[in-house]
């Protein structure tokens, strides 16, 4: 089965739905903007700021999600035990 965020150790966290609300408003903009061109309609120079606005936001979370989620896979210790996959942490503890 592959991993996503969906089935991971934590499961769905804040930073997941942080990422998924931000990126699905950013690409409704876009496509907004898309569909209006090709229907010939003028995309006004205020719609254009907004999305210029919204990409760095966009491109913070998605690089501090995705950040976190690398040094925390750089930091992890190189064992040769197989991954103990959906161990509770009360059973470690």
């Amino acid at each position: 089965m592959m991993k996503t965020f969906l089935n991971d150790r934590d499961g769905v966290s804040e930073k997941d739905y942080l990422l998924l609300i931000a990126s699905t408003v950013f690409f409704l903009f876009v496509a907004i903007g898309l569909i209006l061109s090709l229907l010939g309609k003028p995309v006004s120079s205020g719609y254009l700021a907004l999305l210029d606005l919204m990409a760095p936001v966009l491109m913070t979370v998605t690089g501090g999600v995705f950040g976190v989620r690398v040094v925390q896979e750089y930091r992890k210790p190189r064992s040769s035990e197989p991954d103990t996959e959906g161990e509770d942490y009360d059973a470690r503890v």
